[in-house]
């Protein structure tokens, strides 16, 4: 899948630091740039399947409680950026004082999201996935709807371009994802073993790995022998 090739024309940069940290403001949990972090600036269409992927099994791993999740958060943060939820908030009577990271410019260093808040967009996509699976359409009362926006502007003279434009990662994470699980191959997979959520366009896919392919078939064969002897007996 390339959104480059849907959309030729299309403004898709984002940034991201090298290390976040979860940081206290007024009582409340934020995930933001760690101090003394590089910003690096890329093309965020430009590997959707491993965007989503990565999505996808970090709201697994919040929705099952997962040790270290918060740790996750970060690391997830560091690889693809913060999600840009406070791209359209208003700091309103605050705006010219000390505001939370919340309402400070999505792109600055001091720029934070609310750690549940940020936590919830990812679960949130999880359970739409997790309802799509005929072995789980069940596991959540109520999904909601996944929903996204593109900007676009038109240049002027002879030849005008149109040119899309995204002011948040998680509209790119989600248009991408609407791709994904639109697409009949299912692409999207979870690891028979360890339950991980993988991209992967094999049709016999059923692992994220070698690793995990060789550990469920190593305990396959040894649940065959303990019920070959048990019968013997």
């Amino acid at each position: 899948m390339d959104l480059k090739a849907m959309f030729p024309n299309s403004n898709t940069m984002w940034v991201r630091w090298s290390a976040y940290e979860i940081a206290a403001y007024h009582g409340v949990s934020y995930l933001m740039p760690s101090p003394g972090a590089e910003a690096f600036h890329y093309n965020c269409a430009e590997q959707p399947e491993t965007l989503v992927a990565d999505a996808l099994e970090l709201g697994r791993q919040i929705t099952e409680n997962a040790d270290d999740v918060d740790r996750t958060c970060a690391a997830f943060a560091a690889r693809h950026g913060l999600l840009g939820l406070g791209g359209s908030k208003d700091a309103g009577p605050f705006s010219n004082g000390d505001v939370a990271p919340c309402y400070r410019p999505v792109n600055e260093k001091d720029y934070g999201e609310e750690l549940e808040g940020y936590k919830k967009e990812f679960q949130t996509l999880y359970q739409h996935f997790v309802s799509t699976r005929d072995d789980a359409a069940a596991a959540f009362d109520e999904i909601a709807a996944v929903t996204g926006s593109l900007r676009y502007k038109l240049t002027s003279g002879q030849t005008p371009q149109l040119i899309w434009e995204t002011d948040s990662l998680l509209n790119a994470l989600r248009l991408a994802y609407a791709m994904l699980i639109t697409n009949t191959g299912t692409p999207l997979k979870i690891c028979k073993n360890c339950g991980k959520v993988y991209y992967n366009p094999h049709a016999k896919s059923e692992f994220c790995g070698t690793k995990c392919r060789n550990y469920y078939n190593v305990k396959a064969f040894r649940k065959n022998i303990k019920q070959r002897n048990s019968m013997c007996q």
